[in-house]
């Protein structure tokens, strides 16, 4: 596929904090500008290695799209990877293309870095010398603390360095006392103001907290016991995080120059695919955000913007409380629902313009497997604000060209694993036109997304429901259908609430009609066979008013009511036949010959349930005695093997004169005893084995008339358009939109 336009992709990890979303912000933009494609390829909960758990370590199988041949560039947030066996992961994947090049963004750890790569970042030693400098110039103060992070982290050594400049430079002894070490999180802060109100440690004139986490730790224990701020000390904070509403006094803090950092690793990265010199453009220093903790007030137009940006949160995270969105896809029953229901709630996920549900072909096995290279995957279209196109399609894991190339114009990708504990089913890809990016309000979304991915997982998956009995009176408990009883008076019920005149398809399938036999190595393969029918007869009811149940051990039934358009009973009957000749498992241990299907329309007017079913059965009954029969005549069971053999491959060329040979028959005697059982020639069988998977795969998938014709051994589309119809009367495209 010709690409519009260079791609840049974006390594991040938990991609919705506001560290990452700043810097984000700026390479969008500018990639935006230069004509760019962005994709952000990152997990979505980011736990360090000492609290990592088997629930999330799928969710790092996204990292596998860095693989993807459609990338010209790499940036790496650094700083946001804070697992080591991450680091390496990705670090290694990155050095196995050494022709693209990457430029970081942040202090990589060693487990991270390549010699090959460039990296760019903010100077954490100079915006802490500002900050010391605003305290001792503005506000006079001499005795100031500093708490910055762990000891063996540079990031902390480069914050301490410029606080000890600005000191040396006012003529102020460095005292190394004076500096405490934290770990960047809130209990730092909180640990430290216990020892100031306890004594243990002198309280200085100011603090300056190397970020605001730690901050806000220690102005909450504060608040907790009275020590006012500022007056009895002066705090600042450090990253600027867009949480000062939330905590007492308004933090004065300072802001790093994110998005420039941003702006200018798409500018190098440009400048590295373009071969050419490049200097740098923008100031990356940053800004002292004033606020009361320091004593200079608050920046009215600074903290509007905040109110600003948290009212619009609010709004969302209104929806994601208060909607029915989990409840709604907790009681999906099949994909179509699924996706339909994400559809109808992509307003809860803001500034969206487009999302694709991209899903493993094997996502819903019993059993979880490992990706692997070149897997396809079913995509969804569950918002489309470019072209309003709604489709399904297939791509491979990780070819992203093909979501690409749905847009016009330049935008941002956001790929974000869809997983529950080990098991990892693919991912989703947010769209943005604009450098706005999603936040963490998204998290809680794609959780319940994940979780309602796994319940619709659970439904289909036969083991589960096994161990589920006693579920309800209602239900087969090993298929999760209706049982006979709920089936029956579900029917009933539907029939006797009918408008008058209504017309009732009402329809009988047998299977297994030999299963004695049949020797089945084991349980699993019994109920691998079942949950094959069983999803079949539940593809057939897309609505309230089409039901359908498992009455039997064998038997199955399906009923729908309303004004049903004309031949719909006949038409179900043949869509149901094709897919059964295509359940693979089923017909490699049955055969073709196993299962009889009896179907009628009457009206609901003078429907009656027992006399229908009785009927229906009787027809069923002399059907299977005929082909009894018909199992004790010569050579029968090898020609119902061969019949077989060519719907389980009917793109497999099928020579008569082979089979002949095999059989110790002439083809005369051979071409009539064919007919004179199966009721059709062997050469017209053998188009009609292709027809049916033609039939097959309209029904099932959204694959192009050409990919079908090649599917069923035609190279020559026109003349496979022009048997189909001969065979069925209705063109392709005509056949399948009979069934969506």
């Amino acid at each position: 596929m010709q690409k519009k336009r260079l791609t840049f992709g974006v390594v991040a990890a938990q991609a919705s904090d506001i560290e990452q979303r700043r810097i984000m912000e700026g390479i969008i933009e500018q990639a935006k500008a230069l004509n760019i494609d962005t994709v952000v390829i990152s997990n979505i909960y980011n736990p360090d290695k000492s609290v990592y758990t088997l629930d999330c370590r799928k969710e790092n199988n996204i990292y596998e799209l860095l693989n993807s041949s459609g990338f010209d560039g790499f940036i790496l947030i650094a700083e946001a990877i804070i697992n080591s066996d991450l680091q390496k992961r990705i670090s290694e994947a990155l050095s196995r293309r050494p022709e693209i090049p990457v430029v970081v963004v942040g202090a990589p750890g060693d487990d991270l870095m390549q010699d090959y790569f460039e990296v760019i970042n903010t100077d954490d030693a100079a915006d802490m010398e500002d900050i010391t400098d605003h305290m001792i110039e503005v506000h006079g103060c001499k005795d100031i603390d500093i708490l910055t992070g762990r000891p063996d982290m540079e990031v902390s050594a480069q914050r301490v360095e410029g606080y000890k400049r600005s000191l040396e430079k006012h003529g102020i002894p460095f005292d190394s006392k004076k500096v405490i070490y934290g770990d960047f999180w809130l209990p730092s802060g909180e640990a430290l103001a216990g020892q100031y109100i306890s004594g243990e440690r002198k309280k200085p004139e100011a603090l300056i907290c190397a970020n605001d986490y730690m901050a806000y730790g220690l102005l909450d224990k504060f608040a907790e016991n009275n020590i006012n701020v500022p007056d009895d000390m002066l705090v600042t904070g450090y990253e600027y995080i867009l949480k000062r509403i939330y905590h007492y006094p308004v933090l004065s803090t300072y802001r790093r120059n994110r998005f420039a950092l941003g702006s200018e690793a798409v500018s190098i990265l440009y400048s590295r695919t373009n071969h050419t010199e490049y200097k740098p453009q923008l100031s990356l220093k940053g800004k002292f955000i004033t606020g009361d903790t320091c004593g200079c007030g608050i920046d009215r137009a600074e903290y509007r913007t905040e109110l600003n940006e948290e009212n619009a949160k609010k709004k969302y995270r209104f929806f994601n409380l208060f909607s029915d969105f989990a409840e709604r896809l907790t009681v999906c029953t099949s994909m179509s629902d699924y996706v339909s229901t994400l559809s109808n709630f992509t307003y809860m996920v803001r500034d969206l313009d487009a999302m694709y549900l991209c899903l493993l072909e094997d996502w819903y096995n019993s059993e979880p497997s490992e990706s692997t290279p070149g897997a396809v995957m079913n995509c969804y279209t569950i918002k489309n604000d470019f072209t309003n196109e709604y489709k399904t399609s297939f791509v491979t894991e990780n070819d992203i060209s093909s979501i690409l190339s749905y847009c016009s114009e330049p935008c941002a990708y956001y790929f974000n694993p869809l997983f529950f504990r080990d098991r990892y089913f693919g991912y989703i890809v947010t769209v943005y036109r604009n450098p706005d990016t999603y936040d963490s309000i998204f998290r809680s979304w794609l959780k319940t997304v994940s979780n309602a991915l796994e319940m619709l997982r659970l439904k289909n998956d036969i083991n589960y429901l096994t161990q589920c009995r006693g579920l309800s009176q209602q239900h087969d408990t090993s298929t999760g259908m209706l049982n006979r009883s709920g089936f029956e008076s579900a029917v009933k019920r539907a029939a006797s609430s009918a408008p008058t005149g209504s017309s009732i398809c009402f329809l009988l399938l047998k299977t297994e009609l030999f299963s004695e036999n049949i020797q089945f190595e084991n349980h699993e393969s019994r109920l691998v066979t079942l949950n094959e029918i069983a999803g079949i007869m539940k593809s057939l009811s897309g609505n309230r008013n089409e039901l359908c149940g498992r009455v039997s051990e064998n038997t199955y039934a399906f009923a729908a009511f309303g004004n049903l358009p004309d031949n719909y009973c006949e038409n179900l009957t043949d869509r149901l036949n094709c897919m059964l000749l295509h359940a693979s498992s089923y017909i490699s241990e049955y055969g073709t010959n196993s299962f009889v299907c009896i179907s009628d329309t009457c009206s609901s007017d003078d429907f009656n349930y027992d006399s229908i079913v009785a009927e229906m059965n009787e027809r069923i009954k002399a059907e299977a005695a005929a082909r009894t029969a018909q199992q004790r005549q010569p050579h029968f069971s090898e020609f119902q093997n061969l019949r077989d053999s060519i719907y389980l491959e009917p793109s497999e060329a099928h020579y008569s004169d082979e089979l002949c040979q095999k059989l110790c028959l002439s083809t005369g005697y051979f071409r009539n005893i064919y007919k004179k059982y199966f009721g059709i020639s062997y050469h017209q069988d053998c188009i009609k084995s292709k027809i049916t998977l033609a039939k097959y795969l309209l029904c099932t998938s959204s694959m192009s008339i050409t990919a079908i014709a090649s599917k069923c051994g035609y190279d020559d589309e026109k003349y496979f358009m022009r048997l189909f119809q001969q065979n069925t009367a209705h063109t392709p495209n005509r056949y399948r939109m009979m069934f969506q």
